[in-house]
């Protein structure tokens, strides 16, 4: 067994911002999760992932890289961990520049995976820090939704 990544999250109409889980599975099987989010309220539900700016990250696999970069960009303004294939492309649509990372600005996200709280943020780059350091240089990641 190898590190990965697994996003989950009910995707229905809400009029509220629907919270999911990113979870980092260590090769022992042990499992770190944390609150997270993908999309903008009233956008996270099934069809609205081909929604640029608005709807949540289609479901698929996709690779992290455990090391980020610098992105001044509002709503991220901070690390970027920048996930391919990029961009993604299906007959719904194409989304591109999608990443993981802290949820800076408004609630929710333009389609990327953004952390809900800034300690679980912090512990998550720690962690993906010592995984870098272990000479891996990016991870699985799969999206799932419940509700599609």
């Amino acid at each position: 067994m190898t590190h990965f990544l697994l996003f989950n999250m009910a995707l229905k109409p809400d009029n509220s911002l629907i919270e999911g889980t990113l979870a980092l599975t260590y090769p022992d099987g042990s499992i770190i999760r944390y609150l997270a989010t993908s999309g903008c309220t009233q956008w996270q539900q099934p069809g609205d992932e081909w929604v640029r700016g608005k709807g949540p990250i289609p479901a698929g696999n996709y690779e992290i890289p455990t090391s980020p970069y610098w992105l001044e960009t509002r709503g991220i303004e901070g690390d970027f961990f920048h996930i391919t294939p990029d961009p993604v492309v299906s007959d719904k649509g194409v989304r591109a520049e999608l990443g993981i990372h802290y949820d800076a600005n408004m609630p929710g996200s333009a389609g990327c995976i953004v952390l809900r709280n800034r300690d679980g943020w912090e512990k998550f780059c720690d962690r993906m820090k010592a995984i870098a350091k272990l000479g891996i240089k990016e991870l699985p990641l799969t999206v799932n939704y419940s509700g599609n």
